[in-house]
């Protein structure tokens, strides 16, 4: 019984110092990765000796001493350093281009593709779309070297489309995007290759969710994750794949028992235990009142009550990413309110929108168009003759945005500052909005001043243009400014936040009436009493207007005969809104689809309608008639 009773301890004391040991190995290897990206060769040695030796060891010795390394080799060494939560992947990326050369083999080289594929995936995710977008188009031109007949090469090029995809998915551009991933998908399955066909799953998921086509995203995924099964090794979409699935299966709700699988998978994960920390937050949103789920996760990691729950996830999830830290913030604000905790959840629902802001700010659309401007630059071997024009006049609205952002943004900063400075702590919640409605009238007045300053500068600047499209262009830009500093202005102006849409028309056609038709008479009547809209809708639904009829002053009315002009907005009986303009002009061509009109008024229709979850008709019966069903925001956001 003794020597039973010894074995044991021996056993237990064994297995300790085994995994004692193996943290320590970790922990020194972790240190030597971080000197080696930060060059630091002299606190290199120390760590070197402790670490036994194995492959890895002697790929990091190699690194360190800039000898001779394969490419497959240094994979692993990026692989490892990537995922590591507390390094900041830009650091990384910059360590790739200093050590990484592009190979002059006459065959393509997979291992150092995996390698710059993998760093446009890390910095588009985790840095700039700007700097993803460069790394791309460096790619692009190596695989560009190599002919088709090589299936490795297909691969590649195949591999490549994934980035124009994701900014596809940004865009909501749901018809492109979804065309491409479902053409590589094929293609992938052509190739027999299961990796490529989980990439092309997991993109057209995210199309697939932004149809709202939620048991087709469910299949989609779990056809990824038995794809995975049948690998030897895990891609690195399948931890991103099972976290959208328990998302889905949370909000279809029921599927326990696979939802709780899954998330386990996760959390015993060390790498992806991070992530799970929003998931856990939603569980107990969705969960109901009867069932268990949530003592259980309160058990789990033993707290007392969701409030607690929240504070441990904030520290525990430091080292997040901001988009992946602002789920945490946004889930626990949601479950601290299912909970009753109201002003805990109001105050993580503020710090929520301020690091959301920080995110999705002006470089994104900046970097979107940089992209964009780069793809057509290969298509085009001619500049059309005022490019120089628009390219000036792109520029001055570009710079004048990106004032108008920072300008915002130290205004809301300021907002914030202003309220911690509030020494009154007992004060009710009621008060506090109401100070912070007035605060957020004079954004919109501020806004909207700006505003003003945008459309004054473009005026100045389209007196020294004598090209007539250019000039045309200018205007036209010049009245979407208009358009919307008149939401902004009935912002500042109403004291409920809402946009009064029957005094905007008014406003409007007063203002394109001054600019389109001074010696045309024309009957305008409008039907929209009531209609009121926050700012989410009213900035895409006034430039929808604006556009339509803009249209109907430059082409639809004549001297010689009584032009009529008719606008109204209703609420159907789905509690959508129905938007009808129609004028009594020669219409639109039989023939003419204004789903794919190529002129810009016409495709920025077409994008703001789906903006709004709308649709768009057209007909032509005594003049063009549009017809648009649209979403205010609280119907989009439970679409969402």
């Amino acid at each position: 019984m003794k020597l039973v009773l010894k074995f044991i301890l021996f056993f237990f004391a064994f297995s300790f110092y085994a995994q004692s040991e193996e943290a320590s190995q970790e922990k020194y290897t972790y240190k030597l990765e971080k000197l080696i990206l930060e060059n630091k060769k002299d606190s290199t040695a120390y760590y070197l000796e402790k670490i036994v030796p194995s492959d890895y060891k002697s790929i990091l010795e190699k690194i360190l001493n800039r000898t001779e390394i394969s490419y497959a080799d240094s994979y692993q060494f990026f692989s490892s350093v990537a995922n590591r939560n507390t390094i900041s992947y830009e650091q990384v990326s910059k360590f790739i281009d200093d050590f990484i050369k592009e190979p002059k083999d006459k065959t393509i080289n997979e291992d150092y593709f995996k390698i710059k594929w993998d760093q446009v995936y890390k910095l588009r995710d985790e840095v700039s779309i700007d700097l993803a977008s460069e790394k791309q188009k460096e790619l692009e031109n190596y695989v560009l070297r190599f002919k088709d007949s090589d299936i490795k090469v297909q691969k590649a090029k195949l591999k490549l489309r994934t980035h124009s995809l994701v900014l596809f998915q940004i865009e909501q551009d749901v018809e492109n995007g979804k065309k491409i991933a479902l053409e590589s998908l094929k293609k992938a399955r052509e190739l027999k290759d299961k990796e490529l066909q989980i990439i092309f799953l997991y993109h057209l998921s995210d199309f697939l969710l932004l149809e709202r086509k939620l048991q087709e995203y469910i299949d989609v995924s779990e056809e990824s994750l038995k794809l995975e099964a049948e690998l030897p090794e895990k891609t690195p979409y399948y931890y991103a794949t099972t976290q959208h699935l328990i998302d889905a299966y949370i909000y279809k709700g029921g599927n326990n028992e696979r939802v709780n699988f899954l998330i386990e998978e996760l959390y015993n994960n060390s790498l992806t235990r991070i992530q799970t920390y929003s998931l856990y937050l939603k569980l107990i949103s969705f969960s109901e009142p009867s069932s268990n789920v949530k003592n259980e996760i309160l058990n789990k990691f033993e707290v007392s009550d969701v409030n607690e729950l929240m504070e441990k996830f904030k520290i525990l999830g430091k080292d997040l990413n901001p988009n992946d830290f602002f789920h945490i913030l946004n889930e626990g604000s949601r479950a601290l309110e299912v909970n009753k905790f109201y002003t805990e959840a109001l105050d993580y629902k503020e710090k929520a929108i301020v690091l959301t802001r920080k995110i999705y700010s002006e470089d994104l659309s900046t970097s979107l168009a940089n992209y964009k401007t780069d793809q057509a630059v290969k298509l085009k071997e001619k500049e059309i003759v005022h490019e120089k024009e628009q390219t000036k006049l792109y520029g001055v609205i570009a710079l004048l945005a990106i004032i108008l952002f920072i300008i915002s943004l130290l205004v809301i900063l300021k907002v914030k500052k202003q309220s911690k400075e509030l020494s009154e702590k007992n004060k009710l919640v009621e008060q506090t909005l109401k100070e912070k409605e007035l605060l957020v009238k004079e954004v919109h007045h501020r806004v909207k001043n700006n505003f003003q300053i945008v459309s004054s500068l473009l005026e100045l600047q389209s007196r020294g243009i004598e090209d007539e499209k250019a000039l045309e262009l200018a205007n036209e830009g010049k009245n979407r400014v208009k358009s919307m500093a008149l939401i902004h202005q009935k912002l500042y102006q109403n004291e409920s936040g809402l946009v009064d849409f029957d005094e905007y028309i008014k406003l409007l056609i007063k203002e394109l009436s001054s600019l389109y038709a001074s010696e045309n008479k024309i009957n305008t009547s409008i039907s929209s009493e009531g209609m009121m809209f926050d700012v989410d809708t009213a900035i895409p639904l006034g430039l929808i207007i604006n556009e339509i009829i803009t249209n109907s002053y430059k082409y639809a009315f004549r001297n010689n005969k009584e032009n009529n002009l008719s606008i109204s907005i209703n609420k159907e009986k789905s509690n959508d809104y129905k938007l009808t303009i129609e004028d009594n002009g020669p219409g639109l061509s039989d023939n003419f689809d204004v789903k794919k009109a190529k002129s810009l008024g016409l495709r920025l229709i077409n994008r703001l309608v789906k903006q709004l979850h709308g649709s768009l008709k057209q007909t032509n019966k005594e003049g063009a008639k549009f017809e648009i069903l649209f979403k205010d925001n609280n119907a989009r956001q439970l679409v969402n």
